[in-house]
């Protein structure tokens, strides 16, 4: 076979199964969004992109390098946003899909199944989603062993852990359970994340405060440059800033910005999507404005584009996640983000996405 031939046999097994995706995406978004969720995590659990033809997004990645403390250096910035796989089900499945780093949980210590069903809304109209899951986990045991059977390499793909506390966890030994979380997974994360920032369990975002920040940098000592904290984009901006000064004067390796927007109609819950794409964009310039690019940072909320991501990069981000666009998009959703990205690069003149981090600053 020749090499053209067999270039455009490849091309044509991937645009069959680019539309396959779609085709696929479209069927899931017929059921109800949790149980629909939960067909896509098993076939993806089954090895469906071991059978099907998976993205190939390595020729997409040129000159999208980009490099975080403490984890590494990815071919991309498009990351897996906590959420999706909370109980490392199907992280070989994501990393088929061409995610440069993945994010698992919320895990919390023990296992709790969350607040009841049905508890995940689509929005399609305006591209988002309302969930009110509630930390629902197999807890740290259950879901260590689990991700240690996968046999993970992190160093082609950084795996972190993103920890919670039990719902029934008393607020003064909170940190205990996210001490708990990182013991567990202490050889088996290339970071943690502390999430004190969802909406949907009782008290959590009471965390978000000095004090706790304290006690908990206290707990974790030298672990520090290891720990990210998900930060909550509701907060007032003097509070959020105010978080952010503790954060890194106390040697957290980093922030993540931002969890979901706490919403009440039409349901209860936190919305991601596009409705949160301003907010959670405002709350990276209101950290930089603090840290002036000294605390590294990982954007998240309303990415559904490559100029999504451009805006996060300009403003300061270092790698970008993805949760609501996947259920959208489906499995193809990191080649069209990269190919929209690499858009928007060449539209500037830009060679390299490390030369545009953090240039809103610049330019402003």
């Amino acid at each position: 076979m020749s090499v053209a031939r067999g270039a455009n046999l490849s091309f044509t097994r991937q645009t069959l199964a680019a539309w396959m995706g779609q085709a696929g995406t479209a069927v899931l978004r017929l059921l109800p969004a949790e149980m629909a969720h939960d067909v896509g995590m098993l076939l993806l659990e089954r090895g469906l992109l071991d059978v099907l033809p998976a993205p190939y997004v390595e020729p997409l990645t040129a000159g999208l390098q980009v490099t975080l403390p403490g984890i590494g250096t990815l071919p991309h910035p498009l990351a897996l946003a906590a959420g999706f796989d909370k109980n490392a089900r199907a992280p070989r499945g994501f990393a088929r899909m061409g995610f440069a780093m993945l994010e698992i949980g919320t895990v919390t210590p023990q296992p709790q199944p969350g607040n009841p069903k049905p508890r995940l809304f689509r929005q399609p109209g305006t591209r988002a989603l309302i969930n009110r899951m509630g930390f629902n986990s197999d807890g740290a045991a259950a879901v260590a062993t689990r991700l240690a059977a996968h046999k993970w390499r992190f160093d082609q793909v950084p795996l972190g852990i993103n920890c919670g506390k039990n719902k029934l966890t008393p607020q003064d030994r909170a940190a205990s359970d996210y001490l708990q979380v990182m013991e567990a997974f202490k050889d088996l994360a290339s970071y943690f994340v502390v999430n004190i920032s969802s909406p949907n369990t009782p008290g959590l975002r009471e965390l978000a405060s000095p004090a706790f920040i304290h006690e908990l940098a206290d707990g974790i000592g030298a672990g520090l440059p290891k720990v990210w904290v998900k930060l909550d984009p509701d907060m007032a901006r003097r509070d959020f800033q105010e978080l952010v000064e503790v954060i890194a004067k106390r040697g957290f390796q980093g922030i993540i910005v931002s969890n979901t927007h706490r919403v009440t109609y039409p349901e209860v819950g936190g919305q991601s999507g596009h409705p949160l794409a301003a907010q959670a964009t405002a709350c990276l310039e209101w950290a930089h404005a603090v840290h002036q690019g000294d605390l590294p940072m990982i954007a998240s909320g309303g990415v559904l584009t490559g100029a999504d991501v451009y805006q996060k990069l300009i403003r300061g981000a270092l790698a970008v996640q993805v949760y609501t666009a996947l259920v959208y998009e489906g499995p193809w959703v990191i080649a069209k983000l990269l190919t929209e990205l690499a858009a928007e690069l060449r539209l500037r003149g830009v060679h390299h996405v490390q030369d545009v981090i953090g240039r809103y600053y610049q330019d402003g």
